[in-house]
């Protein structure tokens, strides 16, 4: 995704609090996560971040975190390699499919890509020409919530109520499925980790967006 186009009028102030900044990592890493492998770097910064769940009480958030962390420290980058490739590129049909259309309709490019690309449409936010997937990839997803919290060169950030619309129309419906077909796959291991910290960071995102 890019943002060739501005975003409609809900834009607001480029400057962003910690915690929104906090938000737009968060949807960069599992953006990142499922879109190619980890390299052996970020993997390292995985295991080694302080920066989140530092000082915070107990919550499932900081232990899918935490979980997160042991299992990078513990992972090689060849093995993990292997695994996005087992399970999310597979020989002919991928055994965990990351597109939402998949798990709303049953199939591959169907009405929820569409109207996911009308909205996209709307925003002024255009698919980014290296891109082979499909938007309703959960990488591009978290991509565009990245884009929509913290914004871009030229591009602002969007409104709360543009935030939380876009997650939920395109995102909540899903992910939960999506989250059980990764942990549930005989092909994965690290990913089991990824999917949990997604599960309880798109938790958090919910309830936030109930109380916003």
């Amino acid at each position: 995704m890019n943002d060739d186009a501005p975003h409609q009028s809900h834009a607001i102030d480029m400057v962003i609090d910690d915690e929104d900044n906090a938000r737009a990592e968060m949807y960069a890493l599992l953006g990142s996560l499922f879109y190619q492998p980890p390299s052996k770097s970020l993997l390292s910064i995985i295991a080694t971040s302080a920066a989140i769940c530092n000082d915070e009480p107990v919550s499932d958030f900081c232990l899918a975190w935490r979980a997160l962390q042991q299992a990078a420290a513990q992972a090689d980058a060849e093995a993990v390699k292997d695994e996005f490739e087992a399970a999310f590129i597979g020989t002919g049909r991928q055994p965990v499919m990351l597109y939402g259309s998949f798990y709303e309709a049953g199939f591959l490019h169907e009405k929820p890509l569409a109207l996911l690309r009308e909205d996209l449409t709307k925003m002024g936010i255009a698919r980014r020409g290296d891109r082979h997937e499909s938007e309703d990839h959960v990488s591009a997803l978290c991509d565009v919530m990245r884009l929509l919290i913290a914004g871009d060169a030229g591009t602002p950030s969007a409104a709360l109520v543009l935030q939380r619309d876009f997650f939920r129309r395109h995102i909540q419906p899903w992910h939960a499925q999506l989250g059980t077909a990764v942990i549930g796959a005989s092909q994965t291991h690290f990913y089991k980790h990824v999917a949990q910290l997604m599960r309880e960071f798109f938790a958090i995102e919910n309830t936030a967006f109930d109380m916003g």
